[in-house]
């Protein structure tokens, strides 16, 4: 395949593959690009730096959510179950419900839709467990639920922790920063931890504290909050909740010292407090460690423990689960084979489907259209989320059905805005064929365009930077702006008058010609014929897909005919391979191992651009566990 190529700017003198300038804005004018390839050389070849991690916002709320066990308490609890279509009934029976053997008896029914059981259920705070009663005799565990603890009778009970006031642990947490061309919230070099940070993180572990003491049944490895044997008690929780929060198992001095200050408070209850702010006041905890251990050729290897977290974060956004934690201290994780193992095994659980979606969100730019005026704009962010995840999950997880797919997850409201029929049984709504793929979500189309107008600018930058890894320099201080609207014009011959000074056309050859064929679609992602009574001409060009400054020329009409383009293209492979790794390793190409992408880059083609099989491939390789000196 090509070698990964580098970043391009449009100064001539920025040829270095960890240059970092910003991308041509809005208004960019600039000097001719020119092309670096960023040859493998094993002689030379980098590995990730070691590195302390802080927590982000998402993977903070996340991991204390599950260290806890709590669920959201904001509205009833909704609770479903797939499957047992011939059943006549489907109850739930817990501790909330003295375990009711019938729906006559106090047992909460479920409703039936299709093959889906559902209800919705008001709780106070506290810790519960609970079964699904199918026909009122067979009891069974929440297949969806995996929190649980031994029934006593050779089976399982499912386990939920509840807070009756709406829970969200980040919230005051500051926002991260994110480098030029980075696109995700996990840049490791950012995160910091600033006096704002500190006062947040302890105010946030008081809050937390409070929360977990009053449903101490899913965290606390002891009877109650007045255990008979206070000792053995701490101890107990120093040990097993320390690993957990800490994602290392703690020392035995550190062990006594939580179980010290445990004992030392007037109440039992009032020194696991103090204990449980300490521990998520630790640095231990707000950072994933990566500094690893030393082999003999001078690197560092990521101790089992590390390994876990980076498997976790990876693929869950949360803290390491049992499974992963009884893997890292057997040994399992040493190996390449068994971090493949762990990595597809949690690809395969539901817990992956946030992560998938985070990522998704980030690396297209979904984010900004909670920032737009527009209507349907949660629908539009959840459907470009869950059309990733679908297709990863579902589909058949290639980069291709994200371009190309003749179908989405769009809600009902957007469908119809869409023109399209109503969603089916699975969620999904059929496309009308002027759309396809990624490229036709309205969350896309509104976060790349103006408020009030398209902008063929901001549309072939997102091309070039997000699917294609292209970066153009920073446009010089003597730039025009954005073109005066014009009733008498269609937007492309306003973006054409602007870019006809060969100054700016140096840069803008290689966007407006990918922009100008998204204009079909106005600012709100909704189809148009015509733009102010003259029809739109969407024709344009994704010239030089594979490089910039190759001289080659890809016509399309309308954005079916791009997508296409772009997924025939082994540029967007390899840059998709390259979004993927500084999302997993949280850098940009100062930390990223060219021929690591490169052999990563052929297995993901080799694949069909299966984008489970690079996961699992970038997880088990050496450059997800090795690490180098700073």
């Amino acid at each position: 395949m090509l070698l990964l190529l580098a970043l391009l700017g449009c100064d001539p003198s920025a040829s270095k593959p960890d240059d970092t300038s910003g991308s041509a804005g809005e208004t960019g004018d600039a000097a001719a690009p020119s092309t670096t390839p960023a040859e493998c050389d094993p002689a030379t070849a980098a590995l990730p730096r070691q590195q302390l991690r802080l927590l982000t916002r998402r993977e903070y709320a996340a991991t204390v959510m599950d260290l806890f066990g709590f669920s959201q308490g904001d509205g009833p609890w909704e609770v479903t179950l797939e499957g047992y279509s011939e059943a006549a009934s489907v109850h739930l029976a817990g501790s909330f419900n003295d375990w009711a053997p019938t729906v006559a008896d106090g047992g909460w029914a479920l409703a039936r839709d299709g093959d889906t059981w559902s209800g919705a259920f008001e709780l106070t705070a506290g810790s519960y467990e609970y079964k699904f009663v199918i026909d009122e005799s067979d009891w069974i565990a929440d297949p969806a639920n995996p929190d649980g603890i031994d029934d006593g009778y050779g089976g399982w009970n499912s386990r939920i922790q509840w807070s009756d006031a709406a829970l969200d642990p980040a919230a005051d947490l500051p926002v991260e920063s994110r480098p030029e061309g980075f696109l995700f919230d996990n840049n490791a070099s950012s995160g910091l931890v600033t006096t704002t940070h500190a006062e947040r993180y302890l105010d946030a572990a008081g809050a937390l504290a409070a929360a977990a003491l009053d449903a101490p049944g899913g965290w606390l490895p002891c009877e109650s909050l007045a255990p008979a044997d206070p000792s053995t008690c701490a101890s107990d929780f120093a040990r097993d909740f320390g690993l957990r929060a800490w994602r290392r198992p703690l020392t035995d001095d550190e062990v006594d010292r939580f179980a010290a200050r445990v004992l030392s408070a007037d109440t039992f209850e009032e020194g696991l407090s103090v204990a449980l702010q300490i521990m998520l006041s630790s640095p231990d905890f707000l950072y994933r460690s990566e500094l690893g251990l030393p082999q003999d050729d001078g690197t560092w290897r990521l101790t089992p423990w590390e390994t876990a977290a980076a498997l976790s974060y990876l693929f869950w956004g949360t803290t390491p689960d049992d499974p992963l934690l009884e893997a890292a201290a057997a040994g399992e994780l040493d190996t390449a084979s068994g971090v493949a193992a762990e990595a597809r095994r949690m690809l395969d659980d539901d817990r992956a489907a946030p992560l998938l979606e985070a990522f998704a969100a980030q690396w297209l730019g979904a984010e900004g259209v909670l920032l737009t005026e527009a209507e349907l704009k949660a629908d539009m962010l959840a459907e470009t989320a869950g059309f990733f995840r679908w297709v990863v999950s579902e589909g058949s997880g290639t980069l291709e059905e994200l371009l190309t797919a003749d179908y989405t997850t769009a809600s009902a409201a957007l469908a119809a805005a869409y023109g399209a029929g109503s969603p089916d049984s699975d969620g999904l709504v059929t496309l009308p064929p002027e759309r396809s793929g990624i490229l036709s979500h309205a969350a896309i189309l509104a976060t790349t365009a103006h408020s009030d107008q398209t902008s063929p600018i901001l549309r072939g930058l997102f091309v070039r930077g997000n699917l294609l890894c292209q970066e153009l320099g920073a446009p010089p201080p003597s730039a025009g702006g954005v073109p005066d609207v014009d009733p008498d014009a269609t937007t492309r011959d306003r973006y054409e008058q602007h870019t006809a000074d060969p100054t700016c056309y140096a840069c803008h050859q290689y966007i407006d010609p990918i922009g100008f064929g998204f204009e079909h679609f106005d600012q709100l992602g909704q189809w148009r014929e015509t733009e102010n009574g003259m029809a739109i001409d969407a024709s344009g060009d994704m010239n030089d897909v594979e490089g910039l400054g190759t001289g080659t020329s890809a016509p399309f009409e309308g954005l079916p005919e791009l997508a296409a383009t772009l997924a025939a293209s082994e540029r967007a492979y390899t840059c998709f391979t390259l979004q993927t790794w500084r999302f997993a390793l949280g850098g940009l190409e100062r930390e990223v191992d060219a021929c690591a992408l490169e052999e990563l880059g052929e297995a993901f083609l080799g694949a069909g651009g299966d984008i489970r099989e690079l996961l699992v491939a970038l997880a088990a390789s050496e450059g997800f566990v090795t690490r180098e000196t700073p």
